[in-house]
């Protein structure tokens, strides 16, 4: 190892030593010095009472050092001292173990570092005793994490490389189990869980407690995906004859992720952070059930994590990024404001969010906005596009006096703020006149609570606000809403009104008596998607009030509204 590549200190050798050893009553770890070039060894007398060491300092240490070594475990300590002696390292951070003088294996937690003293490379640091029990589980006899790592350690060492398969297995619901029927019962089915992986696993398949009773299926010899699958399938079979041995005394399930390698150089964190994820995509699919890892959804979620954490520097920056689109909401049954029919008549727009940022560019919301909404970003990202909406509106209403300006508001934001104070909050800061605002509400997501959602909708009318049930024929869509939401418009959604368009009768007659019971509610009624003017023509039948689409414009930015939608109060187009 070269001077530069390590630590240099000013003392010597010998005053060195005479330092470490009067630190020796100082601490309960075995101080060290290893001089890599010249092989000799120096450390704490007391370690010579527990291992069978010459002395407390001796030569040709290479040689004795691994004379006491447990075999499974030279191969990953030889490795490491040698990319220590290349210089392509220079700390040194192992567990393994030592032969005590009664040949017993003892763990041991060895750190160092390199430091140059004197034109001599010394390796110095100290070595504990690990306690067994951090090597083994009381409750389910399994090895821990600790032990799967320095086994995980070894078989790379051979080869820096391994193949075979990970799996975790985790109880659905365990937390239940402990509350309804007692941590003693919650630790039986832990321990009997154990007990069923232990027999699943073939004899080249190790088995280890994790922490939070998660237990982990180890394979280094190379077997594969079908393998993991095959372990799982065995593994719910011995937990349904356990459960039958029980007689039903409890009745549990367990989920599982995996993940298979072959000749794969990452350590263990990369490949249990890729299990973790698989875990996880297990329990999102209804639990009791085995998900293996997906390279490509692993990299979705990595590039969402990302964003994620964009998304929240863009916030904090004053929402740098973020940028309003204006889609054009034009009327229905005044479609245009020349005889012409070259100019429509645009009556509002519906406000519509963008980002971008410097390392991706622009996003599309479908990408963005869930991500909002899983965070609770989308509480404050929501205030500002109260604030800028509405400030918008003011503005052009001094153009056009009647133009009413469509705000989305998330569920999430809903649910989980006080909209109706960001909203009042809002209004007065901005001076917008409340009659030319418009809230929408996807109704899809309210359908659990019914009067919540009136109680909202009652609370917003109070402030003389407008209320749009948006996206209405998706999904969930239920005609009773009709009768007691008394929206201000219902928003048909755009898949719906297609199917109208492109002549499916059955569809048609749907539309048609939604329309008119709208209409006798006192209900407007807005059809999205129109995309050319033949669906004018088929959709002018059941006499809607406005409509919505690319045949319009595409969403656009205030500054391109202003130039191509807006239509200033008492110009003539005629």
């Amino acid at each position: 190892m070269n001077a530069d590549m390590s630590e240099s200190i000013s003392v010597t050798r010998a005053q060195l030593q005479e330092v470490i050893s009067h630190l020796d009553e100082c601490t309960d770890a075995y101080l060290f010095i290893f001089d890599l070039r010249a092989d000799t060894y120096y450390i704490s007398p007391d370690a010579l009472k527990t291992f069978d060491l010459p002395a407390s300092r001796f030569d040709n240490a290479s040689e004795h050092i691994l004379s006491i070594v447990y075999p499974d475990d030279k191969a990953v300590l030889a490795t490491d001292l040698e990319r220590i002696r290349t210089g392509s390292k220079d700390l040194h951070n192992l567990e393994y173990r030592w032969l005590n003088k009664n040949a017993k294996p003892i763990w041991i937690s060895c750190r160092g570092k390199m430091l140059w003293v004197e034109d001599n490379e010394l390796l110095v640091g100290r070595i504990s005793i690990i306690d067994d029990l951090d090597k083994l589980d009381l409750l389910t006899g399994l090895p821990t994490e600790t032990q799967m790592r320095t086994d995980f350690n070894v078989e790379w060492a051979k080869r820096q490389k391994v193949s075979g398969f990970f799996l975790k297995v985790d109880i659905d619901n365990l937390s239940a189990i402990n509350e309804q029927y007692g941590m003693r019962t919650g630790d039986k089915v832990v321990a009997m869980v154990a007990k069923c992986c232990r027999k699943a696993s073939l004899d080249s398949t190790n088995v280890y407690k994790l922490h939070s009773d998660e237990i982990l299926c180890m394979n280094l010899t190379g077997k594969s995906a079908t393998d993991a699958q095959k372990l799982y399938q065995r593994l719910k079979r011995c937990i349904a004859e356990a459960e039958q041995e029980i007689e039903y005394e409890v009745v549990f399930t367990v989920s599982a992720g995996a993940v298979a390698f072959f000749n794969d150089t990452q350590k263990p964190d990369d490949l249990i952070k890729k299990l973790n994820y698989a875990l996880v995509e297990a329990k999102k699919k209804g639990k009791n059930n085995l998900t293996m890892y997906n390279a490509m959804e692993y990299t979705r979620h990595l590039r969402a994590i990302g964003l994620q954490e964009k998304l929240r520097e863009s916030i904090k920056d004053n929402f740098r990024g973020f940028e309003l689109y204006f889609q054009p909401v034009v009327n229905a049954r005044d479609l245009y404001l020349d005889k012409d029919e070259t100019v429509y008549n645009v009556i509002g727009a519906e406000a519509l969010l963008r980002w971008s940022c410097p390392e991706l560019g622009r996003l599309s919301p479908d990408e963005f906005v869930p991500l909002l909404e899983k965070s609770g970003l989308i509480i404050p990202v929501g205030r500002w596009i109260l604030l800028t909406a509405f400030n918008q509106c003011r503005e052009w209403n001094l153009l056009q006096e009647k133009f009413r300006m469509s705000v989305n508001l998330s569920y999430i934001q809903v649910k989980k703020s006080d909209v109706l104070t960001d909203v009042q909050i809002a209004l007065t800061k901005s001076g917008v006149n409340p009659h030319n605002i418009t809230l929408e509400l996807t109704e899809s997501g309210y359908m659990s609570n019914d009067q919540e959602l009136q109680e909202l909708l009652d609370a917003f009318k109070a402030m003389k606000l407008n209320i749009d049930i948006d996206d209405f024929g998706t999904g969930y869509s239920n005609l009773r809403y009709l009768q007691y939401l008394h929206a201000s418009t219902l928003k048909l959604d755009y898949t719906f009104v297609r199917k109208a368009t492109s002549g499916n009768e059955g569809d048609t007659k749907v539309i048609k008596h939604i329309t008119q019971m709208a209409h006798e509610l006192n209900m407007t009624v807005c059809m999205e998607g129109i995309e050319s003017k033949s669906d004018i023509d088929k959709l002018r039948q059941f006499e809607p009030d406005k409509f919505q689409g690319f045949l319009f414009g595409r969403p656009m930015s205030a500054a391109q509204f202003r130039e191509h939608c807006l239509r200033p109060d008492g110009h003539d187009y005629k």
